[in-house]
C-alpha cells in the first residue's frame, strides 16, 4: 500500500465531494485485504476515504453489486441499525477523480477490537444486532449463493504456482484432495442452503464493526452485502468473533452469539452442518482469489502479490482447522439443544 496520495488528488477530491480543504496528507489504515483506506481531514472535518481494487471495479456486474450492498444498508439503517453509509455525488455511492474509482464515509472515532478482546457483551450485542438485519423488509430478487470450481481449476493454479514457486504451492499440492473434498461439501450443501436465503451484511466480523464508548458498535464496509443463508452468517460471524482466524475457537464467546441471536427472535439453527460447508465454500472463494493474485502480477500488480501470497496460506490453514473442528462445533450446539429441551 502506498504511503501517501497525491495532494492535487486530493484536492480533485475535496472539490468533488464539496467537504472543504484537505488539511493534511492522508494516513493510511491498515486492515483492508481488497481496497485501500486512508484517514482523510479536512476543513468541512474527517472522512474515510475508500480508493477501490481495479481488479475488483473491472468485472462484470460489480457496479450493480453495490449499488445492491448501498440499498442494503440504506434499510438497515432505516430500520434503527448502527450503520456508516457512503456519501453519494449525484447519487452515486462510487465515484471517480482522475480515473480512480472511490467511495467516501464520515470518519467513526472509535476501536476496532480483536477477537482476543471480544467479550460476552459484544457477542450478545452482534447476535441480536444480525438477527435484526435477518429481518429487513427488503424486496429484491435472490441470487444464486454459490460459485462452483472444476476439479481441473484448482490443479491448474497448483501447477501454475510450482511453476513460479509460490510460497503455498507446494502445501496446495500436498493438500489437493482435501481441496477437492471441502468443494465437493460445499457444492452438495449448497443446494440445502439456497433453500433459505436473506439479505445481509455478509461479512460482519471484527474488523468492520467500530466500537464507540464501549458498548455502541458502527457496523462498516457494507459493499459484501448480498443474499446469504441465515444459518451460515450466523455460524461465520460466531467463529470469527470467538477468534477462529486466531487458530482457537472460544466456545463461550461462540455459544453467547448464538443464544443471543435466537433469544431477539431468530428460528431455530437449520442445516447447520451444511452450513459449516458453505462457510468453507465462501473461504474457497477467497483462496481461489488470492491464488490468482499471487500468481498474475501483470493484473494485479506486485505491491498484491504478498499479500496474495500470505492469505492462501492463511486461507488454507484456516479451512483444515474448519474441517477438523466442525465435529466437535455442532456436538456444542447439540449439547446446548438438548439441555433446552431437557428445562423446557
Amino acid at each position: 500500500m502506498p504511503q501517501e496520495i497525491n495532494m492535487q488528488w486530493v484536492t480533485s477530491l475535496c472539490i468533488h465531494y464539496e467537504i472543504g480543504e484537505p488539511l493534511i496528507q492522508p494516513s493510511p489504515v491498515t486492515g483492508g485485504l481488497l481496497h485501500h483506506m486512508w484517514k482523510l481531514s479536512t476543513t468541512e472535518g474527517q472522512f474515510a476515504l475508500k480508493i477501490l481494487n481495479p481488479e475488483i471495479m473491472s468485472r462484470a456486474g460489480v457496479l450493480s453489486n453495490y449499488l445492491l450492498s448501498e440499498r442494503i444498508a440504506a434499510a438497515a439503517a432505516s430500520a434503527g441499525i448502527p450503520v456508516v453509509l457512503a456519501k453519494t455525488v449525484n447519487n452515486d455511492i462510487i465515484t471517480q477523480v482522475s480515473g480512480v474509482d472511490v467511495m467516501l464515509f464520515d470518519w467513526i472515532d472509535g476501536a476496532v477490537i480483536t477477537p482476543a478482546d471480544c467479550r460476552r457483551e459484544h457477542a450478545s450485542i452482534i447476535g441480536a444486532l444480525l438477527h435484526k438485519i435477518h429481518n429487513l423488509k427488503f424486496e429484491e430478487q435472490h441470487s444464486p449463493l454459490w460459485t462452483s470450481f472444476g476439479q481441473d481449476y484448482f490443479r491448474n493454479l497448483i501447477d501454475d504456482g510450482l511453476r513460479s514457486a509460490t510460497p503455498w504451492a507446494q502445501q496446495m499440492d500436498a493438500g489437493f484432495n482435501d481441496l477437492l473434498e471441502w468443494n465437493h461439501q460445499y457444492q452438495q450443501a449448497s443446494q440445502m442452503l439456497n433453500d433459505s436465503q436473506c439479505f445481509s451484511h455478509r461479512d460482519l466480523n471484527p474488523k468492520n464493526v467500530v466500537w464507540r464508548d464501549g458498548l455502541h458498535p458502527h457496523i462498516i464496509d457494507w459493499e459484501a452485502a448480498g443474499s446469504t443463508n441465515p444459518t451460515m452468517e450466523l455460524l461465520d460471524a460466531a467463529l470469527s468473533w470467538s477468534g477462529i482466524d486466531t487458530g482457537h475457537v472460544n466456545k463461550e464467546t461462540f455459544m453467547t452469539m448464538l443464544g443471543s441471536y435466537q433469544k431477539a427472535g431468530g428460528t431455530e439453527l437449520t442445516h447447520v452442518k451444511e452450513a459449516f460447508y458453505g462457510r468453507m465454500g465462501s473461504m474457497l472463494e477467497w483462496l481461489e482469489y488470492n491464488m490468482r493474485r499471487s500468481l498474475h502480477t501483470d493484473i494485479f500488480g506486485e505491491s498484491e502479490q504478498q499479500l496474495g501470497n500470505e492469505q492462501v496460506l492463511l486461507t488454507f490453514s484456516s479451512l483444515k482447522e474448519m474441517s477438523a473442528n466442525i465435529d466437535e462445533w455442532m456436538a456444542w450446539i447439540e449439547e446446548r439443544d438438548q439441555n433446552e429441551t431437557s428445562n423446557k
